[in-house]
């Protein structure tokens, strides 16, 4: 009886202090989640060069320093550059809200054959452009967009320390990585054999997820820069960022972003540009994702597809970007224990 309390009491302080530790780390989820992902991505380079240069530290150290001038600095330039065009975006529609005439929009809106055979139903969203609670609203949200831009600039020295949280994380996981593994492992009141099977559809999980929606991403993001370019899209470096983001997102990914600017160009470029991007977005952009992420993902794990779209967008919602990454890991975590439990405890039974 007092072995059993002093169990129960051990447990509940170790729980009580493990929470505490998790809610000092809670600041640092982001980066520490990112260096978790990407220490299993890395990790086979890691063992290359471990093996190569037997030192367990100036491998994990180069491998820091590879990732740091490979992905780090490359995203740092874009989002500068981004940065720029986004300003120069926002004051131009800035200024061309402010001397915004909706009767000069309207009549050149009117003539084109799209709204012409469609006046009646369209005419609530033409009585409504002429309002000026329409050119207040895009005012407000104009204002609004530069508020959350300065906010995210005055932000710039905690993404800094957050990229050196990530490094940190990185060369420590990376160097400390297996041994931390091995702990845990014989931590977890599991068979070894089941807590391997975890472990296993984790690692698969991890690099199906980053190889094919990453692989999938890059791939739509260079056909859209192309296209867009092509079509003669302005700020086209912008918009293929926009849509590498984009494209993690289903079920329509990089549509989001290349299809309202295509009718966006119907609408103010004329046919021709429309008709590029048209072709263009669906037998490059779009496509993409139906070549690159099979084609990567086929030796990763299967997961239902309705399952995957609400863990991505669930996962996105709650945890941010990395949720994009969490949600299939912990969707496919739980199925392998829901299987480990059928043959464990069902089967048992």
């Amino acid at each position: 009886m007092r072995s059993r309390l002093s169990f129960w009491v051990y447990l509940v302080f170790f729980l009580a202090l493990l929470a505490a530790f998790l809610y000092i780390l809670a600041p640092f989820f982001d980066p520490i989640a990112w260096a978790v992902v990407m220490s299993v991505v890395l990790y086979p380079l890691y063992s290359f060069l471990r093996r190569k240069i037997k030192s367990e530290s100036v491998s994990a150290l180069l491998v820091v320093v590879l990732v740091f001038f490979v992905m780090v600095v490359p995203l740092s330039v874009l989002t500068v550059v981004a940065t720029q065009q986004v300003l120069a975006v926002s004051i131009k529609l800035f200024s061309l809200l402010q001397t915004f005439r909706p009767e000069e929009f309207l009549s050149r809106l009117l003539e084109h054959p799209l709204v012409k055979e469609n006046r009646e139903l369209l005419e609530p969203v033409l009585s409504y452009l002429k309002s000026n609670e329409f050119r207040t609203s895009l005012l407000n949200a104009l204002n609004n967009f530069f508020t959350f831009l300065a906010n995210k600039l005055k932000n710039l020295g905690s993404t800094f320390f957050h990229v050196f949280v990530f490094m940190l994380t990185l060369y420590f996981l990376l160097r400390d990585g297996a041994k931390i593994l091995n702990e845990l492992k014989t931590l977890i009141p599991m068979k070894r054999e089941d807590t391997e099977e975890i472990l296993r559809t984790v690692y698969r999980t991890v690099l199906a997820v980053i190889y094919g929606t990453v692989g999938t991403a890059a791939a739509q993001s260079i056909m859209g820069y192309v296209g867009y370019s092509l079509a003669g899209v302005d700020y086209a470096l912008l918009w293929s960022l926009l849509t590498f983001f984009a494209a993690f997102i289903p079920p329509f990914g990089a549509a989001f972003v290349w299809v309202p600017l295509d009718l966006y160009l119907f609408a103010t470029k004329g046919v021709k540009p429309g008709l590029t991007l048209l072709a263009f977005g669906t037998l490059f952009i779009s496509t993409m994702d139906n070549i690159v992420r099979p084609l990567v993902m086929k030796h990763g794990i299967k997961l239902p597809y309705v399952a995957l779209f609400f863990a991505t967008i669930g996962g996105f919602l709650q945890f941010g970007f990395i949720g994009v990454f969490l949600g299939p890991i912990i969707l496919s975590t739980l199925l392998v224990s829901v299987k480990i439990y059928e043959k464990r405890i069902m089967g048992a039974g």
